[in-house]
């Protein structure tokens, strides 16, 4: 029976893309989760391990793209989450390590979901300068901080449908407040730098 013929073709064809789709799931779920160790270790300096892990979430990353390049009118959205955490780990590095940011190409990566994660670092800037203001170094706030700023407006230039740039729009505006409560915290840390400088040299004097 004709019908019988095309619901097997159907099962068959079904069976193929939920095997893909459980494999894909699993990849990413390993990389965003590696992805995290990684952001870990650049917080802690921790750069050999870091460049480690890079390593892996690439391979990972590879066989994401061959397991969607089968059926990417399907499997194409999940490579969202996992590109976002990808470029999110590799930019955070390039800015701490004073290197140049890698372009989308570079990691084979969709650009918007690069923006995204350029835009999730901002956050990740945050914290690496409070772990700073803490330790009391002080020395390159100002250099993450306008990179920040940079980050910001370039992210605030697109000016494209949200059905294009997804939830770009409210992650530049979170980036503004993080931004904003991180320039009066370098504000006030490097006051207190110049004070306690000023103390310092003042004591030395006879």
């Amino acid at each position: 029976m004709r019908l019988n013929k095309i619901f097997t073709e159907l099962n068959e064809t079904l069976d193929k893309l939920d095997k893909d789709r459980e494999r894909i799931l699993k990849l990413s779920r390993t990389l965003i989760r590696i992805c995290s160790k990684a952001i870990k270790n650049i917080h802690r300096k921790e750069y050999s391990q870091y460049h480690q892990k890079v390593l892996n979430i690439q391979k990972i990353h590879n066989d994401m793209l061959l397991l969607v390049s089968k059926n990417p009118g399907v499997f194409l959205k999940y490579l969202k989450t996992p590109e976002q955490e990808y470029a999110e780990a590799k930019a955070f590095y390039a800015v701490v390590s004073k290197e140049p940011l890698p372009l989308p190409s570079d990691l084979n990566i969709n650009p918007i979901n690069y923006i995204l994660g350029l835009a999730d670092v901002i956050g990740e800037l945050r914290r690496y300068v409070l772990d700073n203001i803490r330790n009391s170094i002080v020395d390159d706030l100002n250099y993450i901080l306008e990179w920040m700023d940079d980050i910001y407006t370039h992210l605030f230039s697109i000016d494209f449908p949200s059905g294009l740039t997804q939830d770009l729009r409210h992650k530049t505006d979170q980036a503004r407040n993080i931004i904003e409560k991180t320039r009066g915290d370098v504000s006030i840390s490097l006051q207190m730098s110049d004070l306690k400088r000023c103390i310092e040299n003042s004591e030395k004097k006879p």
